[in-house]
């Protein structure tokens, strides 16, 4: 399928209606006290704006997408909707936050510096750890949101979804096919690319969100039907209006063109020669060669990941770094990433001593 047309991939307004919560007020019902976000960090109003918009579709039930292009915020702008609902709605509804493990810490740390009334559980661990894990969570009653991985969604939940939708444009794989079995009543996606490169992507997330809209089975029709979007102007304009009330997404020339633009320089470097020992161990299924010292082996049960692991260090796996475990040049060594690293920070260090030398 072709890609979608540009008309498309700018500002995707939310639907006006007279039922949409006044600005003001959402203002005053999102900062009350107890629940401002923490150093009282002021929401930009194209951010006010974005959870006025998700706050609708929370209280009309329907799944949506928030799409804003990367750096406008949408983190910040979800844990604004999670402040307001959990201050609004007195049935002490609870809320699961999906995403990649890359990227949980980061959610961590976003929920502890923007919102530390918001009491959450992270929920990770292994195939062995997870019982205890759930048992614990079981007895755990008192916390509003649930902060678990993707791997972590095994479990049956009830709890309305927030996540990041990084590895579900495939209806094929076995992560969607899980949580489309799931039975809740508001999805919401997050994603700064949800136009990107193909139509049937963008009707996955569609049926995801909204299923009994956009069926699994009908993805067909909805890619031959919409695929001249490029070529002819009526079917671009006809998809903008369907996407309207499931999708919003703004771009920083638009709502933030003070904000600098994102400059990426991508370097290359090899690994250290036990980098090189575990990724051939990893392509060979070798576990004898992770045997740690208590006699534990790890699991490799996905290989990508294990070996994205093992490009950024070693001793990300259990029984590979030696005891004493003291810092230490060795850690530097083990990885190729870490030995370029160090090398641009001798640089970086060495133009700021001669910037100060100049004073």
């Amino acid at each position: 399928p072709c890609a979608a047309g540009s008309d498309l991939r700018g500002n995707l307004h939310p639907p006006q209606s007279g039922s949409t919560l006044s600005v003001n007020a959402l203002k005053r019902f999102l900062l009350p006290e107890g629940w401002m976000l923490k150093g009282s960090i002021q929401l930009r109003p194209y951010q006010i704006e974005g959870v006025n918009w998700l706050v609708r579709c929370y209280e009309v039930q329907h799944g949506c997408i928030l799409g804003d292009e990367m750096g406008l915020g949408k983190t910040c702008q979800t844990i604004s909707l999670l402040l307001y609902l959990t201050k609004k709605i007195t049935n002490k509804e609870r809320f699961l936050i999906l995403c990649p493990l890359s990227v949980l810490s980061n959610w961590k740390e976003e929920l502890e510096r923007f919102a530390p009334g918001l009491s959450f559980v992270t929920y990770i661990g292994n195939k062995e750890e997870r019982p205890k894990l759930q048992q614990n969570l079981k007895e755990q009653s008192h916390f509003h949101a649930l902060l678990t991985t993707y791997e972590g969604s095994s479990f049956s939940s009830p709890f309305p979804f927030l996540y990041e939708a990084h590895r579900l444009k495939n209806q094929s794989s076995l992560l969607y096919k899980t949580l489309s079995e799931f039975s809740v009543g508001f999805s919401l996606l997050l994603t700064g690319t949800p136009i990107q490169n193909s139509l049937q992507e963008l009707y996955s997330l569609l049926s995801l969100i909204e299923p009994d809209i956009f069926p699994r089975e009908q993805v067909k029709e909805f890619v031959e039907y919409y695929q001249a979007i490029e070529k002819e102007s009526e079917p671009a304009k006809e998809l903008h209006n369907l996407l309207q009330p499931f999708l919003l997404r703004r771009v920083k020339s638009e709502v933030a063109a003070e904000l600098p633009k994102k400059v990426e320089v991508v370097l290359y470097h090899g690994m250290s020669a036990l980098q090189r020992k575990y990724y051939k161990a990893i392509l060979m299924k070798d576990l004898d060669a992770f045997e740690s010292e208590t006699g534990r082996k790890v699991t490799l049960q996905n290989v990508l990941i294990q070996l994205r692991k093992c490009v950024a260090h070693p001793y990300l796996f259990n029984g590979v770094e030696p005891e004493p475990f003291e810092i230490g040049d060795h850690i530097v060594e083990a990885s190729g990433k870490l030995c370029l690293l160090d090398k641009l920070l001798s640089f970086l260090y060495a133009g700021y001593v001669m910037l100060e030398s100049r004073r």
